[in-house]
Order: C-alpha cells, then sequence, then structure tokens
C-alpha cells in the first residue's frame, strides 16, 4: 500500500479544516506526509516543495481542489507512474470524483484497502522541439481581437480541412465534458481510445465535432496573418502561435490513474454533475 503521500490543495482557506483532517488520519495510518509550499503556508508550517517537483518524492498525490487542482498535478503524477486521489472542492468536478464529505471514510479505504482506479488517456503536444502533456485538451484560439483564424487540419499526413474558425480544440475522451462539451463537441466516455477534433464557432456549418482513433497524428498549422494567436494546455500554459507555425498531437504512452469512488460510476457522475433527470 501507499506509505509515503503528497498533499497538493486549491490555495483557498476553506481548504484548511480537510487539509487538517487528512494529516491528522494519516498519521494515524503510518503514512508519511510530504505537503507542497501553497498547502504548508495555509496552515502555517513551512516546505519548500513546490507543486512542479513533487511528484518524484512520494508514491500517490492526494489533493483537495477542483478540475483545476488536478490538472496541475496530472503530468507529474503520469510522469513519475504514481495515483492521483482527488477531493472536490469545485462546482462540477469530473475529474475530482472524491467527496470532502466522506474524507476520513475514503482517506482510510485508500490507505488499507485496494481503491477503484480510473486509467486515463493524455495528448502529448510536439511544438518547436518542446513537448507537453494534456489530460483534457489543447486548444488554439485568439487573443482579444474579435478576429477568424485560418488554420489547416491534417490526420495522418493527410490534409483534412481548412478551418476558418474562432480556433480548434482536440480533446481525449476525458476532456470531452470539458472545453469541449461547451462548444458542442460529444460526450465521450474515458475507455473510447479516440480523440476528439471540435472546431470553435467554425465559419462553414457543415464542419462539426467529430472523433479520430487515438492511433491518430494530429497536425495543426496556422495559415492566417494573425496575431495574438495561442495554444493552450489544459487551460494551464498558454504559447504563442504564430502565422506558419505548426504542432502535432498524439495520445502519450503512458496512462494517468486518477483514484475515484466505489460508489461512482461514470454515468451516475454525469447524471449528477449535468443535472440529467433520471
Amino acid at each position: 500500500m501507499f506509505k509515503k503521500t503528497a498533499l497538493v490543495v486549491k490555495p483557498h482557506p476553506e481548504v484548511v479544516p480537510y487539509l487538517k483532517k487528512i494529516i491528522e488520519v494519516l498519521k494515524t495510518l503510518n503514512v508519511e506526509v510530504v505537503l507542497e509550499d501553497i498547502a504548508a503556508e495555509l496552515i502555517q508550517l513551512k516546505s519548500d516543495i513546490s507543486r512542479d517537483n513533487i511528484g518524484d518524492r512520494v508514491d500517490i498525490i492526494v489533493m483537495i481542489g477542483g478540475d483545476g487542482t488536478l490538472l496541475s498535478v496530472a503530468r507529474q503524477a503520469v510522469t513519475n507512474g504514481i495515483p492521483v486521489a482527488g477531493f472536490n472542492l469545485g462546482s462540477l468536478g469530473f475529474l475530482t470524483e472524491l467527496s470532502v464529505d466522506n474524507l476520513e471514510k475514503s482517506i482510510r479505504e485508500i490507505f488499507t484497502k485496494e481503491s477503484k482506479v480510473s486509467e486515463r488517456k493524455l495528448l502529448e503536444l510536439n511544438f518547436k522541439d518542446d513537448r507537453y502533456l494534456a489530460l483534457n485538451d489543447i486548444v488554439t484560439s485568439k487573443g482579444y481581437i474579435a478576429r477568424i483564424i485560418n488554420q489547416m487540419l491534417s490526420i495522418n499526413g493527410d490534409e483534412v480541412a481548412e478551418i476558418r474558425s474562432d480556433g480548434l480544440i482536440i480533446s481525449t475522451p476525458t476532456g470531452s465534458t470539458a472545453y469541449s462539451l461547451s462548444a458542442g463537441g460529444p460526450i465521450v466516455a474515458p475507455e473510447v481510445n479516440g480523440m476528439v477534433i471540435t472546431p470553435l464557432c467554425p465559419h462553414s456549418l457543415t464542419l462539426r465535432p467529430f472523433v479520430i482513433p487515438d492511433s491518430s497524428i494530429v497536425r495543426v498549422k496556422l495559415l492566417s496573418e494573425s496575431k495574438n494567436v495561442f495554444i493552450t494546455v489544459d487551460g494551464q500554459t498558454a504559447i504563442p502561435f504564430v502565422p506558419g507555425d505548426y504542432f502535432d498531437v498524439s495520445v502519450f504512452q503512458k496512462t494517468l490513474k486518477i483514484i475515484g469512488s466505489k460508489g461512482m460510476n461514470y454515468f451516475k457522475l454525469l447524471s449528477e454533475k449535468l443535472n440529467w433527470a433520471r
């Protein structure tokens, strides 16, 4: 079982009582706790360990916050091959399905019993010799000026379409319930081996979101002379995208392990988070 855990939190005072409770429970289980600097500061302790390098020191990450907090540790977790257990304090929480209402019970189950684990695929963005990982999506979008941008979409070396739109979303099945869903994309179960491509407000009414095999290599090239265009990775990192630039997206070879609630399944989660009538 897990012997050394990192605690990562949303930087907000409301997490303090839950953070203290987790530390208290873990002490009774003889689990060593490593606090990131943000978590330590919230409870008047000191730590020189940042979120960017905490994954190589532990064998599990426990986090309190929303999906954004989990996204911020996903790359650390998958690179180091460790799972993430997320307790939700956000609004939707598709990724952080553990409830703080059952915090102590859940923590004891995670550290003493076999946990329910969901494996999620990530996207790998290759751009100008740099590599970025995304659990949800990779997005191209324009800046503050309302102007259409023109991009060439190619899949496996074949040109598919010249897309005139506000931008483009390439998402994992996990990310299909994030930005892509808001832009009219389909909901895709995490177990599906695919990638979702969703144009943002396309100029052509016939251009619709579609799903491709996750063995594909997607290339996007910026054709227009638009300025202030960016590539955004999981809503965390923004990279300037200038005319003539292109990038490739493929599925990363490793998966992220997310510890979930035994009483929850994907469709029940959708029903609760999206307020589907039953």
